[in-house]
């Protein structure tokens, strides 16, 4: 963990040990706290950017913050790049086909073969108030956006820090290929 995400986390103790003598206990990590969202969609330089890897077009991609995810961070998602959609080789921006996607697909109504993700604890909440409970895909494209991770239980050895899992938004991506290149951004909370 870096010294600025230790120190954060310091303070952060203090002040939830504090806020722990006023308040139940399962109270302190129910907290919204729109400061690193905020931060996100200001265009402050971010706490945390990963260096840019690759998103299989025909598996899923795990990625692990290396500062984990806890409660209130927020996050950006950007891509560029293309994958084959099918054994042909046909050919399809990250951002996807602007064809909507029908209900047999990984996210109904968004864009066919677009880079998807999900987060496998807790939730996502964009900036328009739309959630994503754990293991719903939510849209990424060629950018995200600033969206919001949620979580209410604490990081612990039993129950650790999410993932972000990374896909296309393809019913069969068995038979593509390729690969999206992805930069993920972390914003820490202020309060966990």
């Amino acid at each position: 963990m870096s010294l600025i995400r230790r120190t954060m986390m310091a303070a952060v103790t203090l002040v939830t040990a504090a806020g722990a003598a006023i308040l139940p206990a399962t109270a302190a990590h129910a907290v919204d706290d729109n400061t690193a969202l905020n931060r996100c969609n200001a265009g402050v330089a971010a706490s945390f950017t990963s260096g840019t890897f690759a998103a299989g077009g025909n598996n899923f991609t795990p990625f692990d913050p290396p500062a984990q995810m806890f409660n209130n961070d927020a996050f950006r998602i950007t891509a560029f790049g293309s994958i084959a959609i099918n054994y042909w080789g046909t050919m399809k921006d990250v951002g996807g086909d602007p064809t909507p996607a029908d209900l047999s697909w990984p996210l109904p109504g968004n864009n066919q073969y677009m880079l998807i993700a999900k987060v496998d604890k807790g939730e996502i909440v964009t900036t328009t108030g739309r959630r994503f409970t754990a293991n719903q895909w939510f849209p990424v494209g060629r950018d995200s956006g600033c969206f919001r991770y949620v979580r209410t239980s604490p990081i612990t050895f039993e129950n650790p820090s999410a993932h972000i899992i990374l896909s296309f938004n393809d019913p069969n991506i068995g038979d593509n290929g390729g690969f999206g290149n992805v930069t993920v951004r972390q914003w820490f909370c202020v309060i966990c």
